[in-house]
């Protein structure tokens, strides 16, 4: 009997290191696409745009009893809208104390006639307690600025309008009080708003405002930090 002999292949030296370079640097590829398949998956997740939501206060009930006093379109000794409902122009409301400032747009006496031809400008400062202030109107050039300081963390004083506005009103200082943040964000409501004397209609100062126009008048907003600095102009039709 024959015994079968075992074949040997020979591989020429240089032919067999470049296969096993070409193996390892494969495989060194292919690790390092995973990794950054991974990387690239995570980073992907971190830059993904973050949900916005829309915080609103429809559910603001009015407690108020007796209507006449609302602080709006009422009459009361606390409010100063009794005495601004005589102008045509418009102002700022500090709504967690309902203190009206007037952007001087136009001079008036006291009995709520304009005073034509006026040239002269007016400065105001104050500190409520709840805002601190700086305004100042050019009549003569029709412009004026309210600049407004809130507080250290802030908050909106629900219990202040749902005890002083009637229902009518509260819903129009409740449809300008919304905004919009992102999830688990930490972000109060802006605690002011415009209003326009002559109509009562009130106007949004939340920060994703930066412009608006309320009838002859046109007001720009910026926001930094605690501060709302407003610019507002007469810009009658010609």
């Amino acid at each position: 009997m024959y015994e079968k002999r075992k074949k040997y292949y020979h591989i020429r030296k240089d032919l067999f290191w470049c296969t096993i370079l070409l193996a390892v640097s494969f495989l060194i590829g292919y690790a390092i696409h995973q990794h950054h398949g991974i990387f690239l998956t995570h980073s992907l997740k971190a830059d993904a745009p973050k949900e916005r939501i829309e915080i609103t206060f429809d559910d603001l009930q009015s407690s108020l009893k007796d209507i006449s006093t609302c602080y709006l379109c009422g009459s009361s000794d606390y409010s100063m809208m009794d005495y601004y409902r005589k102008f045509d122009t418009v102002g700022l409301i500090s709504l967690n104390d309902w203190h009206v400032l007037d952007f001087q747009l136009k001079a008036y006496d006291e009995s709520g006639n304009e005073i034509l031809n006026k040239t002269s400008s007016n400065m105001l400062f104050g500190n409520t307690g709840e805002i601190t202030y700086s305004s100042h109107g050019d009549v003569s050039r029709g412009m004026a600025e309210i600049d407004i300081t809130l507080p250290e963390n802030y908050k909106l004083n629900k219990r202040n309008l749902t005890d002083h506005l009637c229902q009518s009103c509260l819903d129009k200082v409740a449809a300008s009080l919304e905004y919009w943040k992102y999830k688990n964000e930490k972000k109060e409501p802006i605690p002011l708003c415009l209003v326009d004397f002559k109509t009562l209609d009130i106007y949004s100062l939340q920060d994703y405002y930066r412009s608006i126009f309320i009838r002859d008048y046109y007001v720009e907003m910026e926001f930094e930090d605690n501060s709302v600095e407003t610019k507002a102009f007469y810009l009658p039709e010609r």
